[in-house]
């Protein structure tokens, strides 16, 4: 928060019943201009000196000084003896002549009605500190302590200039210093809960919870403990807060990010893009809007959108946002949905670079990868994790690092853009790598099926003509182990016909070769099997009737 951007409403003598209703003031002071300034306008003929003040103090803080002083003229020509247009018009002389400013500002803290009156004296104080003008500020804060030791407003001045130096926890100490003073004053309230929403946010739903004891419909309350709720996780709260008070025509950005962010980790992601977009109609610069945008595009899988609106993202300027982890890796799978897998991986580096989580962050690429069709670069990753992982990876681990090599290799068979010669090479260095990885998971966990069934089926790829029988003992291992469970004909239905189809077709091969009777034997008898399990397979029927012809055939010549 810079200098110019602090303000203070001052013109209100504390603990009336006015100023407790004037919510354009409270959200003047939280810094909530666009409401303030919806409400000023709305008063500005029933109360032009007033109003035109805090419309003079909106424009001065966003930078628009001319406008800011038509309004503190205007003020000040509906009611000469207000004194805060002529403190803002005093700004103007502070600038331009130190001396002449300082003297005009000490004239109005001289003036009768204005010595002992707090509000006027402190808002002295901001101009100086606004200025940069440090002894000046102090001095001026001094005499309105003076003034009245009871005044939550002093330490409020202070605890908004510990803010704007980012001394949170000392700008905290001040705000709960002033509800101190008059804790009946909802002001400070919302400005700790400013602060603690973001880094105590359990404490700001306490601090909101005593504001809405105080007043329930109290309006200020709301964005502040839907956003302290969304950082504690409680995103459904936080939604039903917004769904009661949201208004698109009326709620700042701020407002609306914070719903949609809520909306988002609720996994509403179709909601959450809708009103992302409305955001971005009115704020279209806005990082965290296109970064939530980005996130949304690729959960709801509207990759080729999503890849625009992560171009846009990245080509917003950072001033004072920074990137995180997350933004490069989702621009990364975007990208990696789009086939663009070289800039994907460049991304991926980005964000491993940036993030202090590597350990997750390398396996979460290796499951995007290779659900985006790049199972192979999955592995790599994957394997990056496990090995991070010293030893201590799970079992489902190298489970997952197996499958994605198994897919690599019958993906780059099927790839007819790549050279054969380098195809066949690849295939093979992946399967190699399968087995050893499923082979960790035999020796982990002998009593499950999983690792010998894709042990079997690696080895039959790195043997597609079942002429060396790689395969076999894994085949035959996997049948021992279902043979042993209960009903396996039922569980394991699908494994045994599997595993009697290689069992006949290899041993078909070999009788083929050598005409051995005791091949021919098991031929058949895999084959019967396989009926047992499917009575209409026509290729064990087939294999049947050729041997049984064979046998017959053989007799006859006899």
């Amino acid at each position: 928060m810079k200098k110019h951007c602090i303000s203070y409403c001052l013109s209100m003598l504390l603990g009336t019943a006015a100023f407790a209703q004037n919510f354009g003031v409270d959200y003047f002071l939280t810094e909530q201009f666009d409401k303030a300034k919806e409400i000023f306008l709305s008063k500005l003929d029933e109360n032009p000196a007033e109003s035109s003040y805090y419309l003079g103090e909106i424009a001065y803080s966003t930078g628009d000084t001319a406008q800011a002083r038509a309004y503190y003229e205007r003020g000040l020509a509906a009611n000469p003896e207000y004194p805060f247009n002529k403190i803002g018009l005093a700004k103007f002389l502070l600038n331009a002549d130190q001396k002449a400013g300082a003297k005009a500002l000490t004239d109005i803290a001289k003036e009768k009605a204005n010595k002992k009156n707090v509000e006027v004296l402190v808002a002295i104080a901001k101009v100086y500190y606004s200025a940069g003008l440090t002894a000046l500020y102090e001095k001026a804060l001094g005499v309105a302590e003076k003034a009245s030791k009871s005044s939550p407003l002093v330490p409020m001045l202070r605890g908004d200039v510990l803010k704007d130096k980012e001394d949170l926890g000392g700008a905290a100490g001040e705000y709960e210093q002033a509800i101190n003073l008059n804790d009946s004053y909802l002001v400070p309230y919302i400005k700790a809960a400013q602060i603690y929403a973001d880094i105590n946010p359990s404490f700001a739903i306490e601090k909101l919870t005593t504001v809405m004891e105080i007043d329930s419909t109290y309006p200020l309350t709301d964005r502040y403990l839907a956003r302290a709720f969304y950082n504690v996780g409680h995103y459904a709260r936080a939604i039903a807060i917004h769904e009661k008070s949201f208004n698109i025509n009326v709620s700042s950005v701020g407002e609306l990010t914070d719903y949609a962010a809520a909306l988002f980790f609720s996994q509403r992601y179709d909601e959450a893009a809708a009103l992302i977009d409305k955001g971005l109609q009115k704020d279209s610069r806005s990082f965290v809007l296109n970064r939530l945008r980005m996130y949304s595009a690729l959960e709801t899988q509207d990759y080729a959108s999503g890849l625009t609106i992560a171009e846009q993202f990245f080509a917003l300027p950072l001033e004072n946002n920074k990137y995180i982890p997350r933004d490069f890796t989702t621009y990364g799978d975007i990208l990696s949905f789009n086939k663009a897998l070289d800039r994907a991986l460049e991304q991926y580096a980005k964000g491993i670079e940036a993030s202090s989580e590597k350990l997750e962050l390398y396996k979460k690429i290796g499951e995007q990868l290779s659900k985006a069709g790049y199972p192979g670069n999955g592995a790599e990753y994957y394997n990056l994790y496990i090995e991070a992982m010293d030893g201590e990876a799970d079992t489902k681990d190298y489970y997952t690092m197996g499958t994605y090599l198994y897919k690599a290799a019958t993906a780059i068979v099927r790839d007819t853009t790549v050279d054969s010669l380098y195809a066949a090479g690849k295939m093979n260095e992946y399967l190699i790598k399968a087995d050893t990885t499923f082979g960790i998971i035999t020796e982990r966990m002998p009593d499950n099926t999983l690792g010998f069934l894709y042990r079997a089926r690696v080895n039959a790829s790195l043997d597609p003509e079942t002429t060396k029988g790689l395969a076999k003992p894994h085949y035959e291992a996997l049948l021992a182990l279902i043979l042993e469970k209960e009903e396996p004909e039922k569980i394991y239905r699908r494994e045994l016909l599997e595993i009697y189809q290689y069992l006949s077709y290899y041993y078909y091969l070999l009788f083929d070769t050598n005409g051995k009777d005791e091949d021919k034997a098991q031929v058949i008898a895999y084959s019967n099997k396989i009926l047992e399990i499917n009575p209409n397979n026509a290729i064990a029927k087939q294999l049947i009737e050729a041997l049984t012809a064979t046998t017959d055939e053989g007799k006859k010549k006899k």
